[in-house]
């Protein structure tokens, strides 16, 4: 299961990044599509970590933090209830980690 692989991250990894780009190697293996986390900032998305080849979108789970929407997983293939509830999970996981955006300009950041 992607999100028990994704709590395995959480608990030997210390920085954001890693935590981000191990989520998505995880969801990527999982679903066998790429797989990228997109940032909300300054009214748009820019995307961050990905795993693969960026292509066709299939789907997006929204990442919320404090009901706030602050990112997204997007999948390059349409995903299954079973898969989104997977992704459902992992975005919760991960959504702490997402505040930051994908570059802290060099500063050290703790959640």
């Amino acid at each position: 299961m992607s999100r028990e692989a994704i709590a395995r991250i959480l608990e030997t990894e210390d920085e954001a990044d890693a935590i981000l780009r191990g989520t998505v190697d995880v969801l990527a293996a999982a679903a066998a599509t790429w797989v990228g986390i997109r940032f909300v900032e300054e009214g748009g998305w820019v995307l961050g970590p990905v795993a693969g080849t960026p292509g066709a979108e299939g789907a997006t789970v929204p990442v919320r933090y404090d009901g706030e929407l602050v990112a997204e997983l997007v999948a390059g293939r349409p995903l299954d209830d079973a898969e989104r509830a997977e992704w459902d999970g992992a975005a919760d996981l991960i959504a702490v980690f997402c505040l930051v955006g994908w570059d802290t300009g060099g500063e050290d950041w703790e959640p």
